[in-house]
Parts: structure tokens; C-alpha cells; sequence
């Protein structure tokens, strides 16, 4: 058994023009003396709905599990506005990522460019806007991952602040929808699709919504991974599916393994 330290957590900040404000995030850089030549592998990863940019550290492990690979980590600040621009344009979170936050990480961190080495993914709320955002602009991110994803949370019934009500906003709803999203996507190539990594505990209460948006890729012919595991709607299945998804992930954005640590084997934290 190896045991692995962890990585340190960065704190940096950026001029959000689509929110008119300063945003703060995290980030993790690899513990490697040289930057690889075209730059490190990155994975986003999107918090769910009332956490914030350290909710992934703070509750999962997932420090000391990048620790294995040559992987920057970016963790941006989403509030609840489900990664999206909403139907009145007061918010625009989906502007901040792609034209404020995207930009800002690629001159800031030692990164490839936009595309196959770059994934994204969340929870719940995280789950839908990495699955949306990288449907949407797979030209960004060739990898997407998702843990419970909300991804009807725009087809219910009841006025929701980002995406409107049910019948005067149903064209936007329709197009904030992965199951519209991907629909569309399917016009791509294949190699232009992004690869979708979706899982779901048994006992969350949103595993049908996850299996039938599985079952829909697969009517439609869009290739994926779905896994189903012991587990609720909580950080302990979270960091867990993280955990097992995450040498897939490693090897779909193309990032090397790193040597482990002869020194680590006195650290504390066992993975």
C-alpha cells in the first residue's frame, strides 16, 4: 500500500466581466520539477448546489488522489446559478467559465490547450453543468464526468429563478437540457464528441433521472460509461466514485501517472 501526500491548495482570483465582480478559485498543480513540453492535463471540477469552490476539497479526498497523476486541478465558484446563463440574463455563470474563467487559467497556469486535455465535472448540480457545459463546447473539453447529476432539473414543473417557468421559458429550458444537448451533438463525429464518464449511488434519490439519461445515449448511439454502486446523494459516495473514475479520466484527458514518493510512505493519509 502506498500512502500519498497531499497536494497544496492554491487560492487565486479573476475579473469576472459576466458577473460583474471578482471571482476567487482553487487550484492544484502537480508536484513535478518539470512542466510537461505542451502543458499539463486539466480537469475542472464544479461544485454542487449551496457549496462553493472548496467544497470538493474540504469533503473528498481528492487532493491526495490527484497526487497520482500530472493533472492541474481548477476549482471554480458557481453559487447556485447552475453553471448556466439564466432565462432573464441577470445571471450568467455559463459566460463566466467559458469567456472570463477559461481564458484567465490559460494564461495563469502551465495547461495544454483546450480540447482533449481538458475535462470537467461535479456533482449533482456540478454533474449537470459539466455534462452541459462540455455538450455545448466540446471544442473545450474533451472529457466530462458527472456524479448524480441534476439533469432534469429544468423539466420540472415549478418556476426555478435560472430557468424560468415551465411553460414561458420552455424553448430555453429545452436548450439548457443535456438530453436536448446531446441530440444535438450527435450531427459530430464521433472523435468531435466529448467523452461522458456518469455514475450514480443506489440510494440517491436521483439515480432514475441518471439512468434514464444513460438510457437515452444509448437509443441514440452516443458512447459512454454509466456505473450504478452501494451509496446516497453524499460526499462519501462522491469522493469514492471519484476515486474509481479517476485513472479513466486520467488516461481520456492524456495525463502520465506519476512515481509515487519513497517519503510519503510517512504521511497519514491513506488512500
Amino acid at each position: 500500500m502506498v500512502v500519498l501526500k497531499s497536494l497544496q491548495i492554491h487560492t487565486d482570483s479573476y475579473e469576472s466581466t459576466a458577473l460583474h465582480r471578482v471571482q476567487t478559485y482553487r487550484f492544484l498543480l502537480p508536484d513535478s520539477a518539470a512542466t510537461p513540453k505542451c502543458g499539463y492535463s486539466v480537469l475542472f471540477f464544479l461544485h454542487g448546489f449551496d457549496s462553493d469552490s472548496m467544497g470538493w476539497l474540504n469533503h473528498t479526498r481528492v487532493a491526495q488522489q490527484l497526487s497520482r497523476f500530472g493533472i492541474v486541478s481548477v476549482f471554480p465558484q458557481g453559487d447556485n446559478g447552475w453553471y448556466t446563463n439564466s432565462y432573464d440574463g441577470k445571471q450568467r455563470f455559463e459566460d463566466d467559465i467559458m469567456q472570463d474563467f477559461v481564458p484567465h487559467i490559460t494564461r495563469k497556469l502551465p495547461i495544454a490547450a483546450p480540447g482533449r486535455a481538458w475535462g470537467i465535472g461535479g456533482m449533482s448540480m456540478g454533474g449537470y453543468g459539466a455534462v452541459k457545459l462540455a455538450l455545448k463546447h466540446p471544442e473545450t473539453f474533451g472529457t466530462a464526468f458527472s456524479h448524480a447529476g441534476a439533469m432534469e432539473r429544468m423539466l420540472q414543473g415549478d418556476s426555478h429563478p435560472v430557468f424560468g417557468g415551465p411553460i414561458t421559458d420552455s424553448g430555453f429550458r429545452r436548450s439548457e437540457s443535456p438530453i436536448w444537448l446531446v441530440e444535438q451533438i450527435m450531427c459530430r463525429f464521433p472523435i468531435q464528441r466529448p467523452m461522458l464518464y456518469l455514475d450514480c449511488g443506489l440510494s440517491d434519490p436521483l439515480l432514475e433521472v441518471n439512468r434514464r439519461f444513460s438510457d437515452h445515449l444509448k437509443f441514440l448511439g452516443y458512447h459512454h460509461q454509466y456505473h450504478e454502486a452501494v451509496g446516497h446523494h453524499t460526499w462519501p459516495y462522491w469522493n469514492r466514485a471519484f476515486r474509481t473514475v479517476l485513472p479513466a479520466l486520467a488516461q481520456s484527458i492524456g495525463a502520465e501517472a506519476c512515481q509515487a514518493d519513497p517519503s510519503s510512505e510517512n504521511e497519514n493519509i491513506v488512500i
